[in-house]
């Protein structure tokens, strides 16, 4: 069966599936306990609250029409930006998809004209680095925490205008 990858933005269910990829992976890969998908649930439920098309940005990989990765700009307070839930199922990674998201994630970002955006992850995510960097982020903080029931290096990265 042929493998037809579509971007999508917006759909019924679209952060739910990107919930259920990233608590998947960060259990089976990180031994992240529930705390994470409750936290992960939780930002996702208040940032549908207030999303907004015209400043947030939300793009969905989308596999033979099932949700197998994505990517959401949360505009925050439209000067500064948040990159969030970015995720790719086993099945999509390697084949350009996340470029493709982050570049197009990048490009809203300036066509907004927002002075600059942050994400938040944790030391081990090379090739996701690898993509925050190629797009312009800078690590700007680290520290250890135990916040999803192991403990890692936590890291900001940050993108300035």
């Amino acid at each position: 069966m042929k493998q037809e990858i579509t971007l999508s933005g917006y759909r019924p269910g679209g952060l739910t599936s990107l919930c259920a990829l990233q608590s998947a992976y960060y259990a089976r890969d990180w031994g992240f306990d529930h705390r994470y998908e409750g936290v992960v649930a939780a930002d996702m439920g208040e940032f549908l609250g207030r999303y907004d098309p015209t400043w947030d940005f939300i793009q969905l990989a989308v596999l033979n029409g099932t949700v197998e990765g994505g990517i959401v700009v949360d505009s925050l307070n439209r000067k500064l930006a948040q990159l969030h839930w970015f995720i790719l199922s086993d099945e999509m990674r390697g084949n350009g998809v996340g470029s493709r998201l982050i570049g197009n994630a990048m490009d809203f970002v300036r066509k907004k004209g927002f002075s600059g955006v942050y994400l938040s992850t944790f030391h081990g995510l090379h090739a996701a680095r690898r993509l925050y960097e190629l797009a312009g982020f800078e690590l700007t903080e680290e520290h250890e925490a135990a916040t999803w029931g192991r403990t890692v290096l936590e890291q900001r990265f940050d993108w300035r205008a």
